[in-house]
């Protein structure tokens, strides 16, 4: 009774995903659980598109090392395996991310590169050579772009989560998850999902909580709406 209640309680202050919606959520077992943080519900399926979310902690036992694989190919959209890890060093995640995202077709990775995340994108695209690492470019007013095969200074290996792109993305994750666009059945994203509240302008977990798999849903939804996606 008492977690229930205490999930009414935190599901009815400021979430970024209304109450109601919180409370519809449903997880279901996953396929594949490992003591690493891999949990999988979906093997990947012939000719299907999918998209990695990366994010990067410095694996000193503090934030997630996280990682999200969505299926793209239609809507609504699915989450089919996640990584979560706060002490892999940054300097083993990119293997990791290469193995997960090379089974799933060769995943198209989204890298946020903020702060050590920059160093991930680099090791995976130019020492293990993984080439779907999508790329984005500043377009003056029009902030950060992905695209591919870009030309000019201003290009850079995954993208740098700027205050327009966690606005842009916890808006449409909202939309997303609101209107069914998005099916999330892992136990831990939905946790995350109830205390991840407004902060000021913006939104982040609440104390004594963490937000790194929601800030890979934020990131995906922000791509999703590229006009690259």
């Amino acid at each position: 009774f008492n977690s229930e209640f205490e999930c009414d309680f935190i599901g009815s202050t400021n979430t970024l995903i209304s109450s109601s919606k919180l409370h519809s959520l449903n997880y279901i077992t996953p396929m594949h659980n490992n003591n690493d943080g891999l949990v999988i519900y979906e093997e990947a399926k012939e000719d299907h598109i999918y998209v990695m979310s990366v994010d990067t902690a410095r694996g000193q036992g503090l934030d997630y090392s996280a990682f999200i694989v969505i299926d793209v190919t239609t809507s609504p959209y699915k989450v089919v395996c996640r990584f979560k890890n706060n002490t892999i060093a940054p300097m083993v995640y990119p293997t990791i991310i290469r193995s997960v995202a090379e089974k799933y077709n060769k995943a198209y990775c989204l890298i946020e590169i903020n702060d050590i995340g920059g160093q991930v994108a680099d090791i995976l695209f130019q020492d293990l050579e993984y080439e779907n690492v999508l790329q984005s470019v500043y377009k003056g007013r029009g902030g950060q772009v992905i695209g591919s095969g870009f030309g000019g200074s201003k290009i850079q290996l995954g993208v740098r989560t700027t205050i327009p792109v966690k606005k842009l993305g916890c808006s449409i994750l909202k939309s997303l998850i609101e209107n069914d666009k998005l099916i999330i059945e892992d136990m831990d994203t939905v946790n995350e999902l109830y205390t991840f509240v407004a902060k000021g302008p913006s939104f982040q977990a609440d104390d004594g909580h963490n937000d790194d798999l929601v800030m890979c849903l934020v990131l995906f939804s922000w791509l999703s709406r590229q006009e690259y996606f």
